[in-house]
C-alpha cells in the first residue's frame, strides 16, 4: 500500500497542473479509498496493541503470582514469547499507519491545489 500511495501521489503532482473534472473525481474517489485504508489500519493497530496489553499483563500476573519452577516456566515463557510477536507486530502496524497517515495528509494538501485552479 505505501507504494501504491506514493506511486498515486507522484502521479497527481504532475497531473494538478492541468486539472480537469475528471481528475478531480478521480482524485476524490482515491483519497476516499486511501483514507478507508487508513482507517481499517487504525483499528488493526489498536487491536494488536490492546492484545499486547492484555497478554504483557498476563505475563506480569504469572510472573508475580506464580510458584517458580516446574511447569509453570513454560507457561510464562510461552506467554512472553506471543507478548514479544504481538510487541513486534504493532510496531510494524504502527510503521505502517504512521507512513498512510502521512500520505493522506499529503493528499489533502493536493486536493486544496487541485480545488484552487
Amino acid at each position: 500500500m505505501d507504494k501504491k500511495l506514493r506511486d498515486y501521489i507522484a502521479y497527481i503532482e504532475k497531473a494538478s497542473d492541468k486539472p480537469s473534472d475528471e481528475l478531480i473525481e478521480y482524485h476524490k474517489v482515491m483519497t476516499q479509498q486511501f483514507q478507508h485504508e487508513r482507517f481499517i489500519h487504525l483499528v488493526v493497530t489498536l487491536f494488536f496493541a490492546l492484545f499486547m496489553i492484555i497478554f504483557f499483563v498476563i505475563f506480569l500476573m504469572l510472573a508475580i503470582y506464580l510458584p517458580n519452577g516446574g511447569a509453570f516456566d513454560s507457561l510464562l515463557t510461552c506467554v512472553g514469547i506471543v507478548t514479544m510477536i504481538f510487541f513486534v507486530i504493532t510496531l510494524f502496524y504502527v510503521r505502517h499507519y504512521y507512513q498512510l497517515e502521512n500520505g493522506t495528509q499529503k493528499l489533502e494538501e493536493l486536493t486544496k491545489k487541485l480545488f484552487k485552479r
